[in-house]
Protein backbone atom coordinates (compact mmCIF):
# COMPACT_ATOMS: atom_id res chain seq x y z
CA UNK A 1 0.00 0.00 0.00
CA UNK A 2 1.12 3.09 -1.12
CA UNK A 3 2.22 5.89 1.84
CA UNK A 4 -1.16 8.08 0.82
CA UNK A 5 -3.10 5.10 0.71
CA UNK A 6 -1.67 4.26 4.77
CA UNK A 7 -2.12 8.37 5.56
CA UNK A 8 -5.74 8.23 4.38
CA UNK A 9 -6.36 4.80 6.35
CA UNK A 10 -4.98 6.34 9.34
CA UNK A 11 -7.14 9.37 9.16
CA UNK A 12 -10.38 7.62 9.07
CA UNK A 13 -9.93 5.00 11.60
CA UNK A 14 -9.09 8.29 13.96
CA UNK A 15 -11.82 10.05 12.96
CA UNK A 16 -14.16 6.92 13.50
CA UNK A 17 -12.38 6.72 17.16
CA UNK A 18 -12.83 10.44 17.92
CA UNK A 19 -16.56 10.32 16.79
CA UNK A 20 -17.18 7.06 19.28
CA UNK A 21 -14.94 8.77 22.20
CA UNK A 22 -17.27 11.17 21.90
CA UNK A 23 -20.64 9.57 21.57
CA UNK A 24 -19.47 7.48 24.71
CA UNK A 25 -19.10 10.68 26.73
CA UNK A 26 -22.23 12.23 25.92
CA UNK A 27 -23.72 9.25 26.58
CA UNK A 28 -22.65 9.11 29.88
CA UNK A 29 -23.09 12.83 30.58
CA UNK A 30 -26.61 12.41 29.40
CA UNK A 31 -27.34 9.07 31.69
CA UNK A 32 -25.91 10.75 34.62
CA UNK A 33 -28.17 14.08 33.92
CA UNK A 34 -31.23 11.67 33.32
CA UNK A 35 -30.41 10.21 36.86
CA UNK A 36 -30.42 13.61 38.61
CA UNK A 37 -33.33 14.65 36.37
CA UNK A 38 -35.33 11.56 37.34
CA UNK A 39 -35.04 11.84 40.75
CA UNK A 40 -36.39 15.58 40.75
CA UNK A 41 -39.07 14.89 38.28
CA UNK A 42 -40.15 11.93 40.84
CA UNK A 43 -40.16 14.23 43.78
CA UNK A 44 -42.16 16.63 41.86
CA UNK A 45 -45.13 14.10 40.78
CA UNK A 46 -45.08 12.78 44.56
CA UNK A 47 -46.43 16.31 45.56
CA UNK A 48 -48.83 16.41 42.33
CA UNK A 49 -46.86 18.30 40.25
CA UNK A 50 -46.77 17.36 36.56
CA UNK A 51 -43.64 17.50 35.30
CA UNK A 52 -44.34 18.17 31.24
CA UNK A 53 -44.21 22.13 31.34
CA UNK A 54 -40.55 21.82 32.96
CA UNK A 55 -38.74 19.64 30.23
CA UNK A 56 -36.53 22.21 29.35
CA UNK A 57 -35.06 23.72 32.26
CA UNK A 58 -31.88 22.51 33.59
CA UNK A 59 -31.62 19.81 36.61
CA UNK A 60 -30.26 23.07 38.64
CA UNK A 61 -33.74 25.10 37.69
CA UNK A 62 -35.85 21.86 38.49
CA UNK A 63 -34.09 21.73 41.89
CA UNK A 64 -35.16 25.61 42.57
CA UNK A 65 -38.70 24.61 41.82
CA UNK A 66 -39.04 21.88 43.98
CA UNK A 67 -37.64 23.96 46.55
CA UNK A 68 -40.19 26.82 46.01
CA UNK A 69 -42.96 24.30 45.54
CA UNK A 70 -41.89 22.52 49.08
CA UNK A 71 -41.49 25.89 50.97
CA UNK A 72 -45.17 26.98 49.57
CA UNK A 73 -46.66 24.05 50.70
CA UNK A 74 -45.36 24.31 53.84
CA UNK A 75 -46.33 27.77 54.90
CA UNK A 76 -49.51 26.74 54.47
CA UNK A 77 -52.45 27.84 56.72
CA UNK A 78 -53.31 25.72 59.98
CA UNK A 79 -56.85 24.18 59.44
CA UNK A 80 -59.14 22.53 61.15
CA UNK A 81 -57.75 18.53 59.83
CA UNK A 82 -55.09 19.77 58.63
CA UNK A 83 -51.67 18.14 60.48
CA UNK A 84 -50.29 19.40 63.61
CA UNK A 85 -47.54 21.89 63.47
CA UNK A 86 -45.23 18.94 65.32
CA UNK A 87 -46.33 16.63 62.83
CA UNK A 88 -45.75 18.62 60.30
CA UNK A 89 -41.87 19.64 61.88
CA UNK A 90 -41.12 15.87 61.76
CA UNK A 91 -42.40 15.16 58.22
CA UNK A 92 -40.15 17.89 56.70
CA UNK A 93 -37.25 16.73 58.52
CA UNK A 94 -36.99 13.16 57.72
CA UNK A 95 -38.08 14.90 53.83
CA UNK A 96 -34.98 14.58 51.89
CA UNK A 97 -33.55 17.15 49.96
CA UNK A 98 -32.20 17.27 46.15
CA UNK A 99 -28.40 17.84 46.14
CA UNK A 100 -27.44 19.11 42.90
CA UNK A 101 -23.34 18.86 41.83
CA UNK A 102 -23.24 23.26 42.31
CA UNK A 103 -25.40 23.00 45.74
CA UNK A 104 -22.48 19.74 46.82
CA UNK A 105 -19.75 22.31 46.24
CA UNK A 106 -21.01 25.17 47.76
CA UNK A 107 -22.08 23.33 50.76
CA UNK A 108 -18.19 21.33 50.94
CA UNK A 109 -16.70 25.00 50.86
CA UNK A 110 -19.32 26.37 53.79
CA UNK A 111 -18.04 23.55 55.46
CA UNK A 112 -14.30 23.66 54.86
CA UNK A 113 -14.08 27.47 55.08
CA UNK A 114 -12.36 29.12 58.07
CA UNK A 115 -14.91 31.79 59.11
CA UNK A 116 -18.02 32.73 57.51
CA UNK A 117 -16.99 33.16 53.21
CA UNK A 118 -18.89 35.98 51.48
CA UNK A 119 -20.79 35.02 48.41
CA UNK A 120 -18.16 36.98 46.23
CA UNK A 121 -15.01 34.80 47.59
CA UNK A 122 -17.47 31.63 47.04
CA UNK A 123 -17.62 32.58 43.10
CA UNK A 124 -14.49 33.36 42.44
CA UNK A 125 -12.98 30.45 44.21
CA UNK A 126 -15.53 27.61 42.98
CA UNK A 127 -15.65 29.30 39.76
CA UNK A 128 -19.72 29.89 39.73
CA UNK A 129 -21.62 32.84 38.59
CA UNK A 130 -22.37 34.92 41.73
CA UNK A 131 -25.88 35.03 41.36
CA UNK A 132 -25.76 31.15 41.20
CA UNK A 133 -24.02 31.17 44.62
CA UNK A 134 -26.03 33.81 46.36
CA UNK A 135 -29.63 32.28 44.90
CA UNK A 136 -28.14 28.71 46.18
CA UNK A 137 -26.67 29.73 49.77
CA UNK A 138 -29.75 31.41 50.62
CA UNK A 139 -31.48 27.90 50.09
CA UNK A 140 -28.83 25.71 51.61
CA UNK A 141 -28.52 27.71 54.68
CA UNK A 142 -32.36 27.50 55.22
CA UNK A 143 -32.46 23.88 54.76
CA UNK A 144 -29.11 22.36 55.04
CA UNK A 145 -26.84 24.46 57.73
CA UNK A 146 -27.10 25.54 60.99
CA UNK A 147 -25.24 28.17 61.76
CA UNK A 148 -25.87 31.24 64.14
CA UNK A 149 -23.95 33.46 66.79
CA UNK A 150 -23.55 33.10 70.29
CA UNK A 151 -21.72 35.33 72.70
CA UNK A 152 -18.59 33.50 74.94
CA UNK A 153 -20.58 33.97 78.24
CA UNK A 154 -17.71 33.39 80.34
CA UNK A 155 -15.83 36.45 79.01
CA UNK A 156 -18.57 38.79 80.53
CA UNK A 157 -18.81 36.90 83.78
CA UNK A 158 -21.44 34.45 82.84
CA UNK A 159 -21.95 31.07 82.67
CA UNK A 160 -23.95 28.47 79.86
CA UNK A 161 -26.11 26.10 82.05
CA UNK A 162 -28.20 23.28 80.29
CA UNK A 163 -31.20 21.71 81.69
CA UNK A 164 -32.39 18.39 80.26
CA UNK A 165 -36.06 18.04 81.11
CA UNK A 166 -38.57 15.37 81.73
CA UNK A 167 -42.35 16.16 81.06
CA UNK A 168 -45.17 14.17 82.90
CA UNK A 169 -48.81 15.52 81.27
CA UNK A 170 -49.40 19.11 79.55
CA UNK A 171 -49.15 20.65 76.35
CA UNK A 172 -45.62 20.60 75.13
CA UNK A 173 -45.73 24.11 73.49
CA UNK A 174 -47.51 25.29 76.28
CA UNK A 175 -44.86 24.26 78.97
CA UNK A 176 -41.65 25.36 76.74
CA UNK A 177 -43.79 29.05 76.91
CA UNK A 178 -43.52 28.97 80.14
CA UNK A 179 -40.22 28.25 80.39
CA UNK A 180 -38.61 30.14 77.58
CA UNK A 181 -40.84 32.98 79.89
CA UNK A 182 -38.06 32.75 82.99
CA UNK A 183 -36.37 35.50 83.44
CA UNK A 184 -32.19 33.77 82.42
CA UNK A 185 -33.51 31.37 79.86
CA UNK A 186 -32.07 32.17 76.01
CA UNK A 187 -33.70 28.77 74.09
CA UNK A 188 -35.77 25.99 74.66
CA UNK A 189 -35.60 23.13 72.29
CA UNK A 190 -38.00 20.21 71.97
CA UNK A 191 -35.33 16.85 71.95
CA UNK A 192 -35.82 12.85 72.30
CA UNK A 193 -33.92 10.90 74.70
CA UNK A 194 -34.08 8.87 77.82
CA UNK A 195 -35.72 11.03 80.24
CA UNK A 196 -35.09 14.16 77.84
CA UNK A 197 -38.78 16.24 76.34
CA UNK A 198 -36.85 19.46 76.20
CA UNK A 199 -33.48 21.13 76.65
CA UNK A 200 -33.30 24.39 77.98
CA UNK A 201 -30.35 26.77 77.38
CA UNK A 202 -29.93 29.87 80.74
CA UNK A 203 -27.56 32.12 81.19
CA UNK A 204 -26.58 32.75 84.88
CA UNK A 205 -23.40 34.65 86.98
CA UNK A 206 -23.92 33.10 90.60
CA UNK A 207 -24.67 29.24 91.94
CA UNK A 208 -27.89 31.17 93.51
CA UNK A 209 -29.28 32.41 90.38
CA UNK A 210 -28.42 29.02 89.17
CA UNK A 211 -31.02 27.57 91.93
CA UNK A 212 -33.47 30.18 91.26
CA UNK A 213 -33.46 29.21 87.45
CA UNK A 214 -33.90 25.65 88.11
CA UNK A 215 -36.67 25.89 91.03
CA UNK A 216 -38.99 27.72 88.80
CA UNK A 217 -38.37 25.44 86.33
CA UNK A 218 -39.00 22.63 88.49
CA UNK A 219 -42.11 25.03 90.23
CA UNK A 220 -44.30 24.89 86.72
CA UNK A 221 -47.28 22.44 85.77
CA UNK A 222 -46.31 19.22 83.70
CA UNK A 223 -42.48 19.20 84.96
CA UNK A 224 -41.50 16.00 85.92
CA UNK A 225 -37.58 15.58 86.18
CA UNK A 226 -34.75 18.32 85.87
CA UNK A 227 -30.85 17.72 85.73
CA UNK A 228 -28.19 20.13 84.53
CA UNK A 229 -25.02 20.17 83.30
CA UNK A 230 -22.40 23.53 82.38
CA UNK A 231 -19.70 22.99 78.88
CA UNK A 232 -16.74 24.11 80.14
CA UNK A 233 -14.82 24.58 76.79
CA UNK A 234 -14.29 22.52 73.64
CA UNK A 235 -12.07 19.96 73.81
CA UNK A 236 -12.20 18.70 70.12
CA UNK A 237 -14.23 19.44 67.08
CA UNK A 238 -13.91 17.82 63.13
CA UNK A 239 -15.86 17.93 60.27
CA UNK A 240 -14.78 14.70 58.23
CA UNK A 241 -18.37 13.29 59.35
CA UNK A 242 -19.99 15.96 57.67
CA UNK A 243 -18.07 16.11 54.95
CA UNK A 244 -18.27 12.43 54.22
CA UNK A 245 -22.51 12.47 54.58
CA UNK A 246 -22.37 15.46 52.01
CA UNK A 247 -20.13 13.38 49.36
CA UNK A 248 -22.30 10.24 49.89
CA UNK A 249 -25.95 12.08 49.05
Amino acid sequence: MSSRGQTDVTTTVTSARKAEMTATTVEAITTATTVSRQSLETELTKIGVSVEPFRTLTVDQLSDLLFSLNKAANSGSNGTGQESREDRTKKKDLESIALSQIDKKILKALLEWKGNPSSITLSKELDIPLSTVQRRRKRLEEECVRESYSLRYEKFGKRNITFIISLGAGDKSIIANDILGLDKVRQVSRTFGDSADLKVEAVVETNKELMDTSEKIKALPGIQKISWFESLEILGKKKDIDISLLESV
